[in-house]
């Protein structure tokens, strides 16, 4: 079927940018939005925690972390236990979420979560405590590859990544949270005070499955199933707004995730088809590489070893819980800071800046340990502690959101629960490896560990930006014409005549084989 009606690409491109000043975040959109990422901060909670709890002398004692023997084995599995359950969590995720609909997964992992916290609270010995780890682990990153799918999918296209970054600014709203209960609970007195931290744990998740009946599921998830009215509503609800009286935008975006899943029938969606096309193997390389680099800037490491780093500064107990505190909050305040611009800056450059930064700022750190580590320096220990925080800030404004809106981004609908289930699997099994290596690696080699998180941020921002495309403001059902998938696009909105946009008007739809300013479209969407 060719276009009807063609017009020049001119017209079309300014029909393109009327059409996008046209959409806003009602009240609606914002309230359910922040809503859905209180389970980020759930998550964020949840795999924080350990990092002041590791610092509790009444923990430390507990569990003997300061005679056993094989205490650095314990401190490790502790924490890679929690992302060996996230490799698993992943998976489940991506299966869960295309199965039951985002909603599920996000509550099932909160649920998980409350379990898991109940559990380890509870905790009589190391061995209990690492088994639930695992427990909240695999609920957590449920969680992690739940979210950010179900709040792209819910979000406009010109504003999906300042939407989408909000579960980056809740789950450091999260690792922020954990750091001040960490500090409160420290100067209560007893030798339980490490199960306070843990114990909250549980709070978060139980508000949010509270409010979660309530909630919108994603109006993709409902069309695949067939429930059109619902989506619809949806749809309509969350994408109006007073400059858009007709609803034009719902109207438009309604008609091409209709189009779009009614096309995507007829693709396959197993892992292993995945394999099979090349398009689809560059998306797998693109998201394995990315979340491989990001882990690989050393942001999980300073994160749950803070502790570790710290003291190894010469800082004292409660120096150190200041610190961390102070960490997260940075983070907090510049991952807001980041959701000004994040929808402003071509995606490959603020993901490339990102790297550069992050490892030209470890390089300098690592300078600065080789020359002041283990002496009275203040001076030069105090520049160690300005280069930690600097990296927060930098790795909170440029590498936090692209973690996870550019995964949702470049995956198409009916594979983009697996695709994410691959990004999140590849992330907790990167700081697996960093995680369990950095106790020993610490405490053998000391400041060359990081020299590893020098080198692959750097070596990683020239693949970047030679490699990877610009996606954002594109509507998530034509991104797929980036990576040469035309045959997998419905339709273009710009190509659409605003009227009645009925289910069986198909005048108005682009064909799969198109031609003139359509194919010119296609390779420039």
């Amino acid at each position: 079927m060719q276009l009807n009606n063609l017009e020049p690409t001119e017209t079309l491109q300014s029909r393109d940018d009327q059409f996008n000043k046209k959409q806003h975040v009602n009240v609606y959109t914002a309230a359910v939005v922040f809503f859905i990422t209180l389970s980020s901060a759930a998550y964020g909670y949840a795999g924080s925690v350990i990092a002041t709890t590791l610092t509790q002398p009444s923990f430390i004692a507990h569990f003997k972390l300061d005679t056993a023997p094989n205490a650095e084995s314990i401190t490790g599995a502790m924490n890679a236990l929690f992302y060996t359950g996230g490799v698993l969590g992943s998976f489940f995720a991506g299966w869960s979420s295309k199965k039951f609909g985002r909603k599920f997964s996000a509550g099932f992992g909160n649920g998980l979560l409350i379990i898991s916290g109940a559990l380890m609270t509870a905790s009589v010995n190391s061995t209990m405590f690492i088994a639930f780890r695992f427990f909240s682990g695999f609920g957590g990153v449920i969680i992690l590859s739940s979210v950010p799918i179900w709040v792209a999918e819910l979000a406009p296209p010109r504003l999906r990544g300042i939407l989408t970054d909000l579960h980056a600014v809740m789950m450091m709203f999260g690792y922020t949270l954990a750091c001040y209960v960490g500090l409160g609970f420290y100067f209560v007195p007893g030798n339980n005070q490490w199960r306070g931290p843990i114990a909250f744990q549980m709070v978060l998740p139980v508000i949010i499955l509270c409010g979660l009946y309530w909630l919108p599921e994603s109006p993709r998830y409902l069309l695949s199933k067939d429930r059109v009215e619902e989506a619809r509503e949806i749809i309509f609800r969350m994408h109006s707004s007073p400059d858009d009286p007709e609803q034009e935008f719902a109207r438009r975006e309604f008609f091409q995730m209709k189009k779009q899943i009614r096309l995507d029938t007829e693709f396959a969606t197993s892992y292993w088809s995945l394999f099979k096309k090349s398009s689809m193997r560059k998306r797998m390389a693109i998201t394995i590489f990315l979340e491989f680099a990001l882990m690989s800037s050393g942001v999980l490491v300073i994160l749950n070893y803070g502790s570790i780093i710290w003291k190894s500064l010469g800082f004292n107990t409660v120096q150190i819980l200041n610190f961390q505190c102070g960490f997260q909050l940075t983070g907090l305040v510049f991952n807001i800071i980041a959701m000004t611009f994040v929808d402003r800056v071509r995606r490959p450059r603020l993901i490339a800046g990102g790297l550069l930064s992050c490892g030209a700022l470890v390089g300098t750190l690592t300078a600065l340990q080789s020359f002041y580590l283990g002496t009275e320096n203040r001076a030069g220990l105090g520049a160690c502690v300005a280069i930690i925080f600097l990296f927060q800030v930098n790795f909170s404004l440029t590498l936090d959101g692209p973690t996870y809106f550019y995964i949702a981004e470049i995956w198409p609908s009916h594979v983009r629960s697996q695709g994410f289930a691959i990004a999140m699997a590849v992330l907790s099994g990167t700081n697996l490896m960093w995680l369990q290596a950095t106790p020993y690696a610490i405490s053998t080699i000391s400041w060359r560990w990081y020299l590893v998180f020098t080198c692959i941020p750097g070596a990683a921002a020239v693949v970047v930006i030679l490699w990877f495309k610009d996606t954002r403001n594109k509507p998530l059902e034509e991104i797929a014409a980036m990576f040469g998938d035309g045959d997998m696009v419905a339709v273009y909105q710009r190509e659409l005549n605003i009227g009645n946009l009925d289910e069986g008007d198909d005048s108005r739809l682009g064909s799969k084989n198109m031609s003139g300013p359509s194919v010119e479209m296609a390779e420039n969407v």
